[in-house]
């Protein structure tokens, strides 16, 4: 049976909110060799390396597809798409109405994903919770200080042109809530020179634009 734990999470923005929720406590991690003899087990007379070459030609035709510009919606799976970010230092605010945003760079940043609604409705009716025992656990803060993630952000951003959440948490050791926060106070305070770009699962970090007041 599956276990959660009860997590606070960390009052960055110093409000005294001491907000709460819950977070699977993962087994462990599957690879795809583990998951092949799984597959196999449930269905016998398919031979595991037909399901490793299934499974791996899915992948190659879902890269390939979304390269082309498709969105791809697997049934009892969910529906992915491609996230874009500019790849240049230049404002994403429009200066003007007239303003066409021309010699722009855009990168793919992300895969997004979007669960389909039958499984989400059969994992609720399947999974069993159970709480860890144990009361409630603080987030572990990052042993980086506030100007040193910016500077550790900053760094990636002049590489790749962004940052994603994703890796801002892996870069700084945090997890993706409390980096996500981090963030979010991070950008309120306009004397900073990251700010974020885009919204919900498109949404990236840039440097700030100079018009808006850092060097």
């Amino acid at each position: 049976m599956p276990k959660y734990i009860l997590q606070e999470m960390p009052d960055l923005g110093n409000e005294g909110k001491r907000k709460v929720y819950p977070k699977l406590d993962s087994c462990r991690l599957i690879e795809t060799e583990e998951f092949v003899k799984i597959v196999h087990s449930y269905q016998r007379a398919i031979a595991p390396s037909v399901v490793s070459a299934v499974l791996s030609e899915v992948a190659a035709t879902l890269k390939r597809k979304l390269s082309e510009g498709y969105t791809v919606k697997l049934d009892d799976l969910g529906v992915f798409s491609l996230s874009l970010a500019f790849n240049d230092q230049k404002p994403t605010e429009m200066e003007s109405d007239t303003d066409r945003m021309l010699h722009r760079k855009v990168v793919v940043s992300n895969v997004n994903f979007k669960a389909d609604a039958n499984l989400l409705k059969n994992l609720r009716y399947d999974t069993e919770l159970e709480r860890k025992v144990g009361g409630v656990k603080l987030l572990r803060s990052s042993s980086y200080t506030r100007e040193e993630r910016i500077a550790r952000a900053l760094t990636l951003i002049e590489r790749n042109g962004f940052i994603t959440l994703r890796e801002y948490a892996a870069l700084n050791g945090m997890s993706r809530t409390m980096a996500s926060g981090d963030l979010k106070e991070i950008c309120k305070d306009h004397a900073t020179p990251i700010v974020s770009s885009g919204s919900g699962s498109h949404k990236v970090w840039v440097r700030r634009p100079l018009s808006e007041g850092t060097e």
